[in-house]
């Protein structure tokens, strides 16, 4: 029993302190790191200001970001350069920016708008494409199909090609 706590180098363990006073501090296991807290939190300080936290939250993993309006940053190796590949804005609300692509092949769901695959669904109300340039629809099998729930109300299909523009045919009237 120490009561004044124990030194070895420029350790001390005293309480529930174990202090370095100079250097890094290195932790090298044969097997695993475990930190169980049963308190439900980790804190990451820097100088005794808290940076961030992992906490358990009814079992969920939380990741915190402390200070006001810093962000969570995620980086990596890629091909020997190093990237940032994701940042949570905390100063928007946790908004993300990514890297590169973000590859959803379950789909993606923004409000009431779905894309997956070749589909784009809109579950409530009308749908308006508003461009500053030009619209271009090309389809590669010559026919575009106007629809109404699955029914074909009429297409445009191209019946050939002549130099500069294709001729079209309507099959049903259009009212422009």
């Amino acid at each position: 029993t120490f009561d004044g706590g124990i030194d070895v180098d420029n350790f001390n363990l005293n309480g529930t302190t174990l202090a370095l006073s100079s250097g890094d501090m290195l932790v090298d296991v044969a097997g695993d790191i475990i930190l169980d807290a049963d308190g439900g939190n980790i804190t990451f300080k820097d100088a005794g200001t808290a940076i961030g936290d992992f906490s358990n939250s009814s079992s969920d993993f939380v990741i915190t970001s402390s200070v006001q309006d810093k962000d969570i940053i995620f980086k990596g190796d890629d091909g020997g350069s190093a990237i940032t590949a994701l940042t949570l804005d905390m100063s928007a609300a946790g908004a993300a920016t990514f890297n590169s692509t973000v590859t959803a092949n379950a789909g993606v769901v923004v409000d009431n708008i779905t894309i997956d695959g070749t589909e784009i669904d809109l579950s409530s109300g009308n749908l308006t494409i508003d461009v500053a340039g030009n619209i271009t629809i090309d389809a590669d099998g010559g026919t575009i199909t106007f629809a109404d729930a699955g029914s074909s109300l009429g297409t445009i299909t191209s019946s050939g090609y002549s130099g500069t523009a294709a001729v079209a045919s309507v099959a049903t009237t259009v009212t422009i």
